[in-house]
């Protein structure tokens, strides 16, 4: 079924691509496939021989008169930081507790958190293409691309309507915020814990899938059927139903206000060696050592699905982010569970211009500034970010834990493809469920402070 569904979506991109050309404007910078992770691709008149030139920064190869177009594009993501608190224990660690498989606060690390490399660009005018290899290692392990690597992104997309881009391969579906945003525009360094559990059931960061996005002057939608994860072996059953939709209601000088909702659904879950289950788990918001201290462990189901609202708001500067989400997973045998969180995200512009909004994406991004050059009085922008996050995977009998996670969080970016980041958080991971007191051990308080250097080319 998977493979008649690409076929007749590749023929009918291929009909439009046959089309008459219609007569246009000059066309302005635009997504080289509508990708949240890749830079603008601007084109450039015809030319009846091959040239090489730069475009946003990106050197660029054209052939068959610009009819072809080939970018190099490469992420490196590398992060540091540890875990502080619970003086009372010895070393700071408390012992393990409930099901003997969750130690205390994780430990120090550094961890190479995103290494990609790739290729992009356009091919018969109106077709964009994306090829994306992986070699960053999970958290806790030594880095080691020979044996790490794997394929993260393979997509193509047609972009000659302005409206609506179809899109077949395997890439990030825009489902929630965090994921309608490159990881490079993210006010922290990590989705809040209940965006990464409710985008785990059928989305994520690469999914195989077939949809696409529409989107107007005012108003942004998506939707896909998707498949299995590329970083997680499947037995080719892993389907699912994704989407979103959101709307500017209010869009006024100083202040504007987009409402919205995402869902997905995972219709049916099979892993390779282990059919029919589904795990919820997440890291305390920050990847530097394996500890995932929120886990359901794996629940026997036949299906599950998340759905929640979701705001954003441009106040002045002030950018405000915030989305809710219920998660439910249908138990083999009978029976429900179901899980629940939400976050507010708050962020302010130090130095350089608001956030602006990005009609194609249905998102505020951050805005392009000069580079770093204090002679001219160019410092690049900085922001100040604030974010509360909560969530519990509790529901008898499943006690996964609940956790709360303030945090603060600064980022630079001294030029457009370079950004640091200091962040600072404040948690709380109770796992014992229905208490507001849990007994000795089972608490797990933390302090956390984290540093990244990102490169995006």
């Amino acid at each position: 079924m998977p493979c008649r569904i690409a076929q007749a979506a590749f023929a009918a991109l291929a009909l439009a691509a046959a089309l008459p050309a219609r007569a246009q404007a000059p066309i302005a910078p635009r997504s080289a496939v509508g990708a949240v992770e890749e830079p603008d691709v601007v084109l450039r008149p015809p030319s009846p021989t091959p040239r090489l030139g730069m475009q946003d920064g990106l050197p660029t190869l054209e052939l068959f008169g610009g009819r072809f177009t080939l970018q190099p594009q490469a992420r490196f993501d590398l992060d540091m930081g540890g875990f502080r608190a619970q003086p009372l224990y010895q070393d700071g660690k408390p012992p393990k507790y409930l099901d003997d498989t969750r130690p205390g606060i994780p430990s120090d690390g550094l961890n190479v958190r995103r290494a990609r490399v790739g290729l992009q660009g356009r091919l018969l005018g109106d077709f964009t293409y994306a090829f994306t290899w992986q070699f960053e290692q999970a958290p806790g392990t030594v880095f080691a691309p020979a044996t790490l690597s794997r394929l993260f992104e393979l997509q193509l997309a047609y972009d000659g309507w302005a409206w609506v881009t179809p899109r077949i391969g395997a890439y990030t579906l825009m489902q929630t915020i965090p994921y309608a945003m490159s990881s490079f525009e993210r006010t922290f360094l990590e989705p809040p814990s209940i965006i990464t559990v409710a985008t785990s059931l059928a989305s994520g960061d690469s999914r195989v899938a077939l949809g696409g996005e529409a989107r107007g002057d005012r108003w942004f939608a998506s939707a896909y059927l998707a498949q299995g994860s590329t970083a997680t072996l499947n037995d080719g059953r892993n389907r699912g139903l994704v989407g979103r939709a959101t709307g500017m209601a209010v869009d006024l000088p100083g202040f504007s206000l987009s409402l919205g909702v995402n869902a997905a659904a995972q219709l049916a879950p099979g892993f390779k060696g282990n059919p029919n289950q589904i795990t919820l788990r997440d890291y305390p918001e920050l990847r530097l050592d394996p500890t995932r201290l929120l886990d359901t462990g794996t629940l026997q189901a036949g299906q599950g699905w998340a759905v929640g609202p979701e705001l954003q708001a441009l106040l002045g500067p002030v950018y405000v982010q915030s989305e809710a989400q219920i998660v439910r997973v249908d138990a083999t045998g009978g029976g429900t569970r179901r899980f629940r969180g939400y976050y507010v995200d708050v962020s302010l512009p130090l130095v350089g211009p608001p956030r602006r909004y990005d009609r194609l994406r249905g998102i505020f991004t951050r805005p392009e500034v000069p580079a770093l050059d204090p002679r001219a009085g160019s410092w690049g922008w900085i922001e100040l970010a604030v974010r509360w996050s909560w969530l519990s995977l509790n529901d008898a009998p499943v006690a996964g834990g609940s956790q709360g996670i303030f945090g603060l969080a600064l980022n630079w970016y001294p030029a457009s493809r370079l950004r640091w980041t200091l962040q600072y958080q404040l948690g709380d991971v109770r796992l014992l469920p229905g208490t507001s007191n849990s007994p000795t051990g089972a608490d797990r308080a933390f302090q956390s402070i984290g540093a990244r250097i990102a490169f995006d080319w």
